[in-house]
């Protein structure tokens, strides 16, 4: 893949533009990746704070507000996870239960477990579960998003 950078001072705003052929799963990943730079608001003790989406490991549903877990801190987030999923599943979200929802990137391994379920182990050292009935898709995105992600056999 060739690329080429250019500076121009008389641009309004910093602008990238991606020619492809065809999007394989490099153009995939750089889409997934130029995505992940997008900022949500997130709420904390009276505050607020500005959250790329690649700082997001997973979202979770509590007494019906959505809570995002970043690595070592929690905001709540205005969005449900309907909303977030068709919003920002191209950059790598994926439900994996009914009040949970997963960053890919940011599992670090997968381990089967009894009963098809499968354990995400994150990069931040928690773990999630992935339920049976979320499973199919799941493992669908996975190979989309170019393989499985170190899948213990």
């Amino acid at each position: 893949m060739e690329v080429n950078y250019y500076q121009d001072a008389a641009l309004a705003e910093n602008r990238v533009d991606v020619y492809y052929r065809e999007q394989d799963a490099q153009i995939t990943g750089l889409m997934e990746y130029l995505e992940a730079e997008r900022v949500i608001v997130g709420h904390k003790d009276q505050g607020i704070k500005r959250i790329f989406l690649r700082e997001i490991y997973y979202l979770e549903i509590v007494d019906r507000h959505c809570f995002a877990y970043l690595d070592s801190e929690v905001f709540q987030i205005e969005y449900s996870l309907r909303l977030f999923l068709e919003k920002f599943a191209p950059c790598g979200f994926i439900q994996i239960g009914k009040s949970l929802v997963v960053n890919l990137h940011r599992i670090d391994r997968i381990k089967p477990d009894l009963n098809m379920r499968m354990h995400l182990m994150m990069e931040n050292g928690e773990e999630l579960v992935l339920n049976r009935a979320y499973r199919k898709s799941f493992m669908e995105c996975l190979k989309k998003a170019g393989g499985e992600k170190n899948e213990a056999h």
